[in-house]
């Protein structure tokens, strides 16, 4: 559903020149690679001339189709690798600033101010055991400077040894068990680096300046390198060694029949020795470039997916480079920083898709349950319609002409001629200061109101009962002003209190024929009130007997 972005390994070396490549991490499969050749200073361990090799680079990212936006690993020859103990007291602004002094040490890097990275690789109670690796800081915001001017992301930047390292591990050419003392013997132009191994973890690392060439014999080549390393591989026992060569002077074959070691040695070629491949080529990728494909620019393409299962991984674009890449970094929160990663931005897309989902799908179940009302009222509206039509055709033979509008007023007036005399009488008989509270008509008459004197009242009733002498219309109530027209509730004041207790100045009334409620219900209490009041005049010992 995401598409991740492409990850694109730019290699430079002294014999490959500049290499690029896209490497499927999970089948082992080279998707993309391109080369141009470029001069690179042994010597100096920097690019001879840097604008001629950022026109090649972007010459060949477009001639492989490279996508903008892409995100660039790069890897360069080794200029400075070191393993060093510190103690362990020191704090990590402390560890930086004596790398930084060793660094400046350095014949390579005094002419440039170095961009850096380190990792902790062992910790005891005095010392902690730390590998770090360095470049030309200068060199490096210039390249990323322009490859970010030419639509490409620089993810990280790493250097030969460890990118090499990477590749053997990855190619399953070395043996990394947790617990395998092993050492690694790189072959290159210049210089010779012996690397003490425990596992995958960096135990030493030594290095040893050459010379060799085509100038001189195969035997003093050969000669140059075993005298330069042996003095180094007879102090490092191990389980086994591996001769990595990456001249074209040197086979690697060749050297481990010729060198001398107390323990098995493997080989494995990087340069024009190289017999079988060392991965499978797409469609794509030229079948002449099958045996050029170098360590270096494999361990670069494959860098983003290796750190995943590494914990051991430089970085070299970091806040060693200054504002180049402080710039590109998100803001922090709380001391932290949420990092724009490709799984971040995968994993918030994830996220993101199953919010709207959820959205998309409640708003639908909303609309569908919406239109299922509808539908509904619909389906009523529907037989109301049918029962019309029902009744339209059932009477569809009744004529205006059959029906006699006064027969009905007649028939009307017959069927409710009580109920008219009634509102007529309630209407024009009521007596002054007499007014009504409760108005009923219909099977039976209930009529209840207040006057402010007990003749109104008998006046009123006498007008109804007149017009019906044989009705059962009765004056059921009058009386004064109850406890509950005073505000009082049931319980608080009895009947008879109400008379001594309340000054009431006005009088109510209830005329009806319909059954009196109230009154059977104060009949029942007086039978009630009677029998407690017999039932207390029996002696106690009687009622207990």
């Amino acid at each position: 559903m995401f598409k991740k972005s492409a990850v694109i390994g730019v290699s430079v070396s002294p014999e490959m020149g500049l290499e690029i490549a896209q490497v499927d991490y999970a089948s082992g499969t080279v998707l993309k690679y391109g080369r141009r050749a470029v001069e690179y200073s042994a010597v100096k361990r920097e690019i001879a001339d840097l604008d001629v090799f950022k026109d090649a680079l972007q010459d060949l990212l477009e001639e492989m189709n490279i996508q903008k936006g892409s995100e660039l690993v790069l890897n360069f020859p080794t200029v400075a690798f070191k393993v060093a103990d510190y103690p362990s007291a020191l704090e990590q602004s402390q560890v930086e600033s004596a790398i930084e002094e060793e660094l400046y040490d350095n014949p390579y890097l005094k002419s440039y101010e170095p961009c850096y990275s380190y990792i902790k690789i062992n910790s005891t109670l005095q010392f902690n055991k730390y590998a770090y690796e360095a470049l030309q800081k200068t060199t490096m915001i210039e390249l990323v400077i322009a490859l970010k001017e030419m639509g490409y992301k620089v993810s990280a930047i790493d250097t030969s040894v460890s990118s090499t390292l990477r590749s053997l591990i990855y190619l399953n050419r070395v043996n990394t068990e947790p617990d395998t003392n092993w050492v690694l013997l790189l072959i290159e132009n210049g210089c010779c680096r012996v690397l003490s191994m425990l596992g995958r973890n960096y135990v030493d690392i030594f290095e040893e300046k050459i010379s060799i060439g085509d100038v001189l014999s195969d035997a003093e080549n050969y000669a140059t390198v075993i005298a330069a390393v042996e003095p180094l591989l007879k102090n490092l026992p191990s389980k086994y060694l591996c001769v990595v060569s990456k001249t074209n002077v040197i086979s690697a074959e060749v050297l481990s029949n010729k060198i001398s070691y107390s323990a098995p040695i493997i080989y494995q070629e990087a340069n024009g020795y190289l017999k079988e491949p060392l991965m499978n080529l797409s469609p794509l990728v030229e079948d002449e470039y099958s045996k050029t494909i170098s360590l270096d620019v494999i361990g670069a393409a494959i860098y983003e997916d290796y750190k995943n299962v590494s914990l051991l991984n430089f970085n070299l674009f970091n806040k060693t480079l200054g504002d180049i890449f402080l710039n590109e970094q998100p803001p922090e929160f709380f001391g932290g920083k949420i990092v724009l990663s490709n799984p971040f931005l995968i994993f918030i897309g994830i996220i993101a898709a199953a919010v709207i989902a959820v959205i998309v799908v409640s708003a639908s179940g909303y609309f569908a349950l919406q239109n299922s009302q509808m539908n509904d009222e619909i389906s009523q509206m529907k037989a109301e319609i049918n029962k019309i039509d029902e009744f339209i055709e059932k009477h569809k033979d009744i004529s205006t002409e059959t029906f006699d509008e006064g027969d009905e007023i007649r028939i009307g007036l017959l069927h409710n001629k009580n109920i008219y005399s009634y509102y007529s009488i309630v209407g024009t008989e009521i007596p002054k200061k007499l007014w009504l509270t409760h108005l009923n008509l219909g099977d039976n008459t209930t009529i209840e109101g207040q006057a402010d004197n007990i003749e109104s009242v008998y006046s009123f009733f006498r007008s109804i009962k007149d017009y019906n002498p044989s009705s059962d219309i009765s004056l059921q109530t009058l009386g004064l002003a109850t406890a509950h027209s005073k505000g009082f509730t049931d319980g608080e004041l009895d009947e008879d209190s109400l008379l001594t207790s309340l000054d009431a100045d006005y009088y109510e009334f209830r005329i009806s024929d319909a059954e009196d409620k109230s009154a059977q219900k104060k009949k029942t209490k007086k039978s009630k009130k009677a029998k407690k009041s017999s039932n207390s005049d029996v002696p106690s010992e009687t009622i207990k007997e």
